[in-house]
């Protein structure tokens, strides 16, 4: 039988300059669930939801949903594919919906086995589709991540900082460049088996 992993990070407050047409400067709260069951040896499904609180913490301002197959490779790398749907309504605006197919490769840079300290990486690229305009949206993502567990107890101290960078413009998206520079540090706590809880203070 697959063994089904359950993760949830539900916090992540968000203050800074957001895309898209929210205010420059939007406090926000993120919340997100991810479910992962394993269907062959190395082979992984995973389907994450997310709930963004945008507009002050006024209202749902974001919804993702994201489903990804991923193959585990030798010493830590892994390839995933997925798809992305975006529903986006900030306040005073039109809502919209974007669809976005994905391809990623994850690796490991350290693993210490003494201390714990894992300091890994993954690159994405992004096909981003609109429904109510033409034109494909191509971007990068680069994200670097370090994990440290504590001497005492399961709390981890968890870093990472993810660079966002248009390849092109479209008619709906005039982001060419970096785009969105997102840093986190915060903790990781298991709270059940094969399972762990993410307080995380986000900049982005």
């Amino acid at each position: 039988m697959p063994l089904f992993r359950y993760i949830a990070a539900p916090l992540a407050i968000v203050v800074g300059t957001i895309p898209a047409h929210a205010s420059e400067h939007d406090e926000q709260i993120w919340t997100s669930m991810t479910g992962t069951t394993t269907l062959f040896d190395n082979v992984d499904a995973t389907l994450e939801l997310h709930g963004r609180y945008t507009d002050e913490v006024s209202r749902l301002g974001q919804v993702l949903i994201r489903p990804s197959l991923t193959l585990r490779l030798p010493r830590g790398w892994s390839a995933t594919a997925g798809y992305v749907y975006v529903h986006t309504r900030f306040a005073r605006t039109v809502a919209n919906e974007e669809h976005r197919a994905w391809e990623q490769v994850a690796y490991i840079f350290k693993q210490d086995r003494a201390t714990g300290l894992s300091i890994s990486g993954r690159t994405r690229v992004e096909q981003r589709f609109r429904s109510d305009s033409e034109g494909v949206g191509w971007r990068l993502r680069q994200q670097l991540r370090a994990q440290l567990p504590l001497p005492r107890g399961p709390l981890r101290v968890v870093v990472w900082n993810e660079t966002f960078v248009g390849l092109n413009t479209t008619r709906w998206d005039r982001h060419k460049g970096i785009d969105q520079v997102r840093t986190f540090i915060g903790a990781s706590l298991p709270v059940a088996v094969a399972a762990r809880n993410d307080d995380r203070p986000e900049l982005q």
